[in-house]
């Protein structure tokens, strides 16, 4: 499915005791020859993003419910290292067998994630950028198929990669001032990757979700729950209690009913991206260094200076 999507636009292995295994992340159970973690960025690595990567994410624990704190100033925007750092977390706190529920925030109010960092796809370095894109398969595999309930609280902006965060969990508050969520990434010249522009079809629809990838359409709150991409709308002092009551909620449902349900609707499509890893990884940065995509890469960074 996968190369098939790629080729258009110019994706096995859950061992069979992944049920009765249940309390396991669905992403562990699967061959590890195609969900190996790059925990370290190349040797080109710049000093100052080694020394920030120490606070990119915070995790709170308290009692059965996990907090992990996106902490990259200023919006989030997903590098290599706070990818990985994410994917590091969300492993670390499945490893302890009391939290049942992880909810997903912001630091900042203003922004829950801006998305990929672009300036990993303008110019990319050819050893950083396959491990860059491989980093944020990982994430998607990593909080897609995890044990633990998870929920965003999205009290932000939420374009592009930061919806794919939000769309990854299984339950999405959005406080009713926290501004637009979607995927945007024909805006700036480029398309969200089959395991992604897919999840937003199963989302909100094939219709709504076709015109949405195509028009890149960031939407307000109250148009993301009209669509099913938002789970519920609160007002905005609100988001987080409410966040921590679904959190509730999902952690009384015993651990391996929950993972059996959400093998059941999601093993096809972690299956779907495992499978064919290596060769999303090398169709994307293919398709990124196209020489027409750079430029459009480069007009729309030069637009955001402008705006500045």
């Amino acid at each position: 499915m996968i190369r098939n999507v790629w080729r258009l636009q110019g994706l096995n292995a859950f061992v069979n005791d992944g049920v009765r295994k249940g309390c396991r992340s669905l992403s562990t159970v699967v061959s590890n020859r195609n969900v190996s973690t790059s925990s370290s960025a190349s040797t080109s690595t710049s000093s100052s993003k080694v020394e920030e990567e120490d606070n990119l994410v915070k995790i709170e624990i308290d009692n059965n419910i996990a907090t992990l704190i996106l902490n990259r100033k200023p919006v989030n925007s997903l590098s290599f290292e706070l990818l990985t750092a994410i994917s590091s977390s969300i492993k670390e706190v499945e490893k302890d067998r009391k939290v049942n529920s992880l909810i997903i925030k912001s630091s900042s109010r203003a922004t829950f994630s801006a998305g990929l960092d672009l300036t990993e796809l303008y110019n990319p370095s050819p050893t950083r950028l396959p491990k860059f894109w491989r980093s944020f398969q990982q994430l998607f595999i990593d909080l897609y198929g995890s044990r633990l309930a998870t929920v965003a609280a999205i009290e932000g902006h939420a374009p592009a990669a930061g919806c794919m965060i939000a769309l990854s969990c299984d339950n999405r508050v959005m406080g009713n001032k926290a501004g637009v969520i979607g995927l945007n990434e024909s805006k700036f010249g480029i398309c969200a990757p089959p395991w992604l522009g897919q999840l937003m079809l199963r989302s909100i629809g094939f219709r709504n979700g076709e015109k949405a990838l195509a028009l890149g359409t960031l939407y307000t709150p109250q148009e993301a729950l009209s669509l099913g991409l938002v789970d519920r709308v609160v007002e905005q002092e609100d988001v987080l209690g409410v966040a921590r009551e679904v959190a509730e909620e999902w952690s009384a449902i015993p651990p391996h009913a929950l993972v059996a349900c959400k093998t059941l609707s999601r093993k096809e499509f972690i299956d779907d991206l495992i499978q064919n890893r290596d060769e999303d990884v090398d169709y994307f940065c293919n398709f990124i260094t196209n020489d027409k995509v750079q430029a459009g890469l480069g007009a729309y960074l030069e637009s955001l200076k402008n705006k500045k």
